[in-house]
């Protein structure tokens, strides 16, 4: 027995119109009778091993238990398909089934239990089809309101992520990043190369003299390059394939291996590649190509194209880029630590939630009864469903303006108020009240946008379809959802506590859990206590912290991707630093010498050079700030509850620039300081 998930219902010419592939069956016949299935090939894999499934049968349990005749096997869906399945039935099976008689009975359009595809004949009739589909529309008296809105499939697969299986706002920011690292290793390659370059002097005016033109010169250098860049190439590609799994777990994203060796993988590596080459090669071969030999031959290299100051705003550019995400990186994680500590209206602390399967059926009270007599069991009380993982929704009419108002509904039992300590604003008459029957507790934001009296305790809400309920209470707004958008209007429906609706549809248990409880022996004893009525179905638990952060996991690799990226560039820039200070202190060797037979101190000498590095810092923070300041102003406009960006975040990341920057001069300082100023004076 398996608790699976992605199963899916279609219609008979599912394989047909899209391009999943069969390994065996029939595409245009696998679905077309009742309680046919295709199963994945891993699936095909788990329950049959090397046997051939087609032929024969899977039970699957719903409510009640059918048998599913396998028709087929489908290679598994590729890791970037927006429609996932492992087990894909006949829609023509619902029809026989018990469970989904009221939704295929119902009238509504709006968050239907079926997705529809249209195949269009071109592109540009989606206005047109748009149009006649309003009209069938507009020809149900219920519906005759609602506005229909086609969208390109294209378009569903990273704007239409409510799962956040793929964050359009992190997949634009990571190759951003990703560029920047790879921007400074260029330099940090250009920059180190051309202040090398007293090396190669003589060299290049050997050739110069010997008839060498500075085509074949540039030519030389460019080649040069090119054999560091394809091996750093070779190496970030044997690095990237050994780390594809610790870095996915990071991500939480699942990735086909077969994706690096896919031909547009491979077209964009070799863009990469071109591109790196023809950067890489550029400044070096353009600066040491165009040395004058007599100069070079004379050995005075100091004056030459290529010297300090485009080394210096290289540096430059590589510390403002690490200070930049240094201080992205603080505001993300005071941002994440502040949505998880906010009072969001709810007392998430120590509240267990176990979902309900409707295998437990009238045998729920037993249950629930059995769990509140556990010793570490405070309170417990039923949700149809777990907190921050869905609700119902309701399209009510507001009387004034006509408006229509989508409205979330959760059907709870009564102890689920004070279970998670939500306050009242208006409590109810009495607390029976609240599981009459045509009885709904709403919450401040639901009397703003029904237009209701400050206080609507009696009043009637309309929920269509000759549906009213009077409002018995309202509760204070508490955040039911995520904090990345505002409280929205809520509607709570109080269902009797001996209702037996809980068992044979399912639900939620959550279980206030006392302080200094054993967790390890309380969850085996609910654990028990679950087998006893529910044999079949797997136990599963989370507590009510976990889900509520689990609503920030993008965030959180956002913040883990940052802080490799960020200990990246830190590196990249202290290398670039540590390569310019000693090219820069090597051509000043002699003045140093002379400095030290003058009397100059030690600390002085080392205070002098390491000075004229510090003020690259500097220059460094001071553009940096401001960019990182505009990119993470608009990126705290995703929440409504978010921090405000102080001046300690930048004065951290720059004093952790500057350390970082003493640091890496601080050992060309001290040793040109310390160094023999005879010896210095005599390298003329």
């Amino acid at each position: 027995m398996f608790s699976e998930e992605n199963m899916l219902f279609a219609d008979a010419g599912f394989f047909n119109f899209f391009s999943f592939k069969l390994i065996s069956g029939n595409p245009s016949t696998v679905l077309n009778h009742p309680f046919s299935l295709v199963i994945s090939q891993a699936m095909a894999q788990k329950y049959f091993g090397t046997q051939n499934p087609v032929g024969k049968t899977l039970k699957i349990k719903t409510d009640s238990t059918y048998s599913y005749l396998i028709t087929g096997v489908a290679e598994n869906v590729p890791s970037n398909s927006g429609i996932e399945f492992s087990f894909l039935a006949a829609n023509s099976s619902l029809q026989l089934m018990t469970e989904a008689k009221s939704f295929l009975k119902s009238e509504y359009i709006q968050g239907g239990a079926f997705t529809t595809y249209l195949l269009l004949k071109h592109p540009a009739d989606s206005s047109k089809v748009q149009k006649a589909l309003q009209t069938l529309v507009k020809s149900d008296p219920g519906s005759a309101k609602d506005i229909l809105q086609l969208t390109a499939l294209t378009d569903t697969h990273l704007n239409a992520n409510f799962g956040d299986s793929a964050n359009i706002k992190y997949i634009r920011i990571f190759p951003i990043v990703a560029g920047l690292i790879l921007l400074l290793a260029l330099v940090n390659y250009m920059s180190l190369t051309t202040a090398r370059s007293t090396l190669r002097a003589k060299e290049i005016g050997v050739r110069k003299v010997t008839g060498a033109s500075r085509k074949s010169i540039a030519m030389q250098f460019y080649v040069e390059s090119a054999l560091f860049t394809t091996l750093s190439f070779i190496l970030g590609y044997i690095l990237c394939y050994s780390l594809k799994t610790q870095f996915l777990d990071i991500l939480e994203l699942k990735i086909d291996a077969s994706f690096l060796y896919s031909p547009l993988m491979l077209v964009a590596l070799s863009v990469l590649l071109v591109t790196t080459l023809l950067i890489s090669g550029s400044y070096p071969s353009i600066i040491l190509s165009a040395f004058k030999p007599v100069i070079t031959l004379k050995g005075k290299m100091s004056k030459q194209a290529g010297g300090v100051t485009v080394r210096k705003i290289f540096t430059t550019l590589q510390f403002a880029i690490s200070v930049g995400l240094i201080i992205c990186g603080i505001i993300i994680d005071r941002q994440l630590y502040y949505i998880r500590h906010t009072n969001t209206g709810v007392d998430r602390e120590n509240i267990i939630m176990v979902p309900i399967s409707n295998s437990f059926g009238k045998q729920y009270q037993g249950f629930k009864h059995d769990m509140q007599a556990l010793s570490g069991i405070k309170q417990v009380a039923t949700s149809h469903y777990p907190m921050y993982n869905g609700y119902d929704m309701f399209f009510m009419h507001n009387k004034t303006s006509k408006e229509e108002i989508a409205m979330p509904v959760l059907s709870v039992d009564a102890a689920f108020i004070p279970t998670l300590d939500i306050k009242w604003k208006i409590p109810p008459v009495t607390a029976s009240i609240l599981t009459s029957p045509k009885k709904v507790v709403i919450n401040e934001m639901a009397i703003s946008k029904l237009k209701l009296a400050p206080n609507p305790i009696g009043k009637v809400v309309d929920f269509g379809r000759q549906q009213q309920y009077e409002v018995a209470g309202v509760v204070k707004d508490f955040n039911f959802s995520s904090l990345q958008g505002t409280i929205g209007p809520l509607c709570l429906f109080i269902t009797p506590d001996n209702n037996g609706d809980w068992g044979t549809q399912g639900g939620c248990l959550f279980a206030k859990i006392s302080p200094r409880t054993n967790l390890p022996t309380l969850i085996e004893s609910i654990q028990s206590i679950y087998k006893k009525y529910d044999k079949d179905t797997p136990f599963n638990y989370t507590f009510m912290d976990d889900a509520f952060n689990q609503q920030y996991k993008a965030e959180d690799r956002l913040a883990s991707i940052f802080s490799i990226f960020t200990a990246i560039t830190i590196l990249l820039a202290g290398m670039g630093l540590f390569g310019l200070a000693a090219f820069t202190i090597e051509q000043r060797t002699k003045e140093i010498g002379v400095r030290k037979i003058l009397g100059a101190s030690l600390s002085s000498i080392a205070s002098l050079l390491s000075f004229d590095f510090l003020k690259l810092v500097l220059l460094s923070i001071l553009i940096g700030s401001p960019v990182a300041w505009w990119a993470m102003h608009n990126w705290l406009q995703n929440f409504a509850y978010r921090i405000h960006i102080q001046w300690w975040m930048f004065g951290a990341a720059g004093l952790l620039a500057i350390v970082i920057g003493i640091i890496t001069v601080s050992y060309h300082a001290l040793h040109a300081a310390i160094a023999n100023p005879v010896n210095s004076l005599r390298s003329e």
